[in-house]
């Protein structure tokens, strides 16, 4: 999990948790929203489409739709 929260910083140019509202922070962009979806299915191997993605908010949404949690 950890490894994933620190992918998750490095795309989010911000350190994150696993409560962290993602689409909430300030800086959120589609360039970042990009970023999380490319990185779920490269190096998770989890694709995902638009309507899955737009229905999580927070990261450990995020974990759990790649089986970390």
């Amino acid at each position: 999990m950890n490894e994933f929260l620190d992918r998750m910083s490095a795309i989010l140019e911000t350190p994150v948790t696993a409560e962290t509202r993602f689409r909430e922070l300030t800086d959120w962009s589609s360039l970042k929203a990009f970023g999380i979806l490319v990185t779920l299915e490269n190096d998770y191997r989890r694709p995902m489409t638009l309507d899955e993605f737009q229905k999580l908010n927070v990261i450990s949404e995020l974990a759990q739709a790649v089986g970390l949690l």
